[in-house]
């Protein structure tokens, strides 16, 4: 069984992997994220990471994503800060803010991986867990212009990956 911590790790590498293969020529290139180009997507999953930092109490200091990533992940393993709710987000539940923030991260590792011709594999674990998570947010909260547009529809032997990236609306 992988805790919320263990499938935000998961999802952090696969951005760390990606993110070190972002070159000077990818920064203006479009992504799957209508409208938005590589530096945008980028910008706003640190600007979500560290918000979500914050609801945990995680040492946030802008633009220092290996830190955040550090403290984050320790706040995430610790049952303590799991508990309550976060103000930041409106009063959603922690854990449910924990499974946003890992969805974040890891949509936007394969939205940034598709958009600079990397390798958009997710890890199993990770996209299984988070399309689990939510599928079981209410529909009005995940289907709107701060969030996801209409789900893809992908076949009934689709892979996680496949079927997590059609459920945020992305065409797998």
């Amino acid at each position: 069984m992988h805790g919320i911590s263990d499938v935000w790790g998961m999802a952090a590498d696969k951005w760390d992997e990606v993110m070190a293969q972002v070159g000077d020529a990818d920064w203006d290139k479009s992504t799957p994220c209508d409208g938005w180009t590589v530096r945008e997507l980028v910008d706003h999953a640190m600007y979500w990471q560290g918000n979500g930092g914050s609801a945990f109490g995680a040492e946030v200091a802008e633009g220092d994503w290996a830190s955040l990533r550090t403290n984050l992940q320790t706040k995430l393993a610790d049952p303590a800060s799991m508990e309550g709710v976060a103000a930041e987000f409106g009063g959603a539940p922690k854990p449910a803010v924990a499974g946003l923030i890992t969805a974040d991260l890891l949509v936007h590792s394969w939205d940034l991986a598709t958009a600079i011709g990397a390798d958009t594999t997710l890890p199993e674990v990770a996209a299984e867990s988070t399309l689990m998570g939510l599928q079981r947010l209410p529909e009005e909260m995940l289907r709107n212009e701060r969030m996801f547009g209409p789900a893809i529809e992908v076949g009934d032997d689709a892979s996680a990956q496949d079927r997590l990236i059609g459920f945020v609306g992305r065409q797998p």
